[in-house]
């Protein structure tokens, strides 16, 4: 047993745009900024958004998931009629890696320790500074499980931050929210001979599916597929 099953967590999940499926499926993994760079994306593949954010704060080498089940980025882009998807995680194959605990939002948090400002405070159950980070996270295994046991239950949400990149096991699920966002899942997995899972759920609130925006999302797609070396076209949901 570890501490996410202590706890009562069975799962975690990193959501993501639909037409970043075929990257992901390919690599088995879920990437950090520098593998993904590595691979040979381009900065535009990063959202625009939050670019930079995450290693201007000291967060650059993770890889970035949740336990939340209803991430306001999650509802405000389906809002927006923009497909996503969410990638659910055995919790146990996370806790086989090396893995810290963020009870704040890494990207869009104003308040940090920088300049002289004092940013979050340290607690048993906020998490501590680290190296180069502006925000505490729960590094040890005593800070993680106090944090999870005090927050797990609440409406807080909780980052799940893998050192270095996160493999994908074969009991993956992608959580798709629309069946026709489902079909076109399960057709890049099979592209890719990948057996993960394929389920719907209903969105955690609205989700206009817009024609446009999935016409692009089935044209980055279709060229991804035909062409396994290309690395995207700048395509994301902060730029629609």
């Amino acid at each position: 047993m570890g501490i996410f099953a202590d706890c009562g967590v069975d799962q975690i999940t990193h959501y993501a745009p639909l037409h970043y499926l075929i990257f992901i499926a390919r690599s088995k993994s879920l990437l950090c900024k520098p593998s993904i760079r590595e691979a040979g994306f381009p900065a535009k593949h990063f959202r625009s958004m939050s670019n930079g954010q995450d290693e201007a704060r000291g967060f650059g080498a993770y890889a970035f998931l949740t336990l939340d089940r209803k991430p306001r980025i999650l509802q405000a882009k389906l809002a927006a009629g923009f497909p996503h998807i969410g990638l659910i995680v055995p919790a146990a194959a996370v806790e086989r890696t090396n893995f810290s605990l963020c009870r704040y939002n890494v990207a869009m948090t104003r308040y940090l320790r920088r300049n002289g400002n004092k940013g979050f405070p340290e607690s048993t159950v906020n998490g501590r500074y680290y190296g180069d980070h502006q925000i505490p996270i729960a590094k040890s295994e005593t800070e993680k499980r106090a944090m999870l046991e005090y927050y797990a239950e609440s409406d807080v949400m909780i980052e799940v931050l893998v050192h270095g990149d996160l493999p994908l096991p074969d009991d993956t699920t992608i959580v798709c929210y629309s069946d026709a966002d489902a079909k076109i899942a399960q057709s890049v997995l099979s592209t890719a001979k990948i057996r993960w899972d394929v389920t719907t759920a209903l969105p955690p609130g609205s989700y206009p599916r817009d024609a446009n925006y999935v016409t692009s999302v089935l044209k980055f797609l279709e060229r991804a597929i035909a062409n396994p070396d290309w690395r995207g076209d700048g395509l994301e949901f902060d730029r629609v």
